[in-house]
């Protein structure tokens, strides 16, 4: 690995290709989040770039309006937004603690049926990580996620705000 290389590439790969098979990502869920695992939130798409999230429509993620609750969709944007900062504190050497520490939310249309979620801006995570690690310091990060219907229609919008701090591994 290049000396200069803070975050390894490599590493983070492997990792992004770990957390897209769906039976380690079952494992996973079941274990660390055993809620996301009950709704069937699943990763569909997910590399450098971006990430893709979806939920099953059906009882286990509707409110008593027969669409789909809020907190539910809350829960799949957030992992089209987490997963790859979770992905990159596998791949450096350092401790990478990371939280949401602000959100924003905006609902455009009743959610019914699976909805996929996207996060496309990965890279301002990456810059933030490696500046976190740069400075030893917390740096904020805001990731957007939208979630569409099986139309292609927009249902809701969900700004995270990220604090990650890279710390030394003890």
């Amino acid at each position: 690995m290049d000396e200069n290389m803070i975050i390894d590439n490599v590493k983070l790969e492997n990792e992004i290709k770990k957390l897209s098979k769906p039976l380690r990502f079952r494992i996973f869920t079941t274990l660390k989040m055993p809620s996301s695992a009950f709704v069937g939130l699943r990763i569909q798409e997910f590399s450098m770039d971006s990430c893709t999230t979806s939920l099953p429509g059906g009882w286990r993620t509707q409110n008593p309006f027969q669409s789909m609750y809020w907190a539910v969709q809350g829960m799949a944007a957030e992992m089209s937004t987490g997963a790859f900062p979770f992905a990159i504190s596998k791949s450096i050497s350092q401790r990478l603690r990371m939280y949401v520490v602000g959100l924003e939310s905006d609902f455009i249309k009743r959610a019914k049926g699976k909805i996929i979620f996207q996060c496309s801006n990965l890279s301002e995570a990456y810059i933030a990580v490696e500046e976190s690690i740069n400075t030893k310091k917390p740096v904020n990060c805001i990731l957007i996620s939208t979630g569409k219907d099986s139309s292609g229609e927009v249902v809701s919008k969900w700004l995270f705000k990220w604090n990650f701090l890279a710390l030394e591994r003890k």
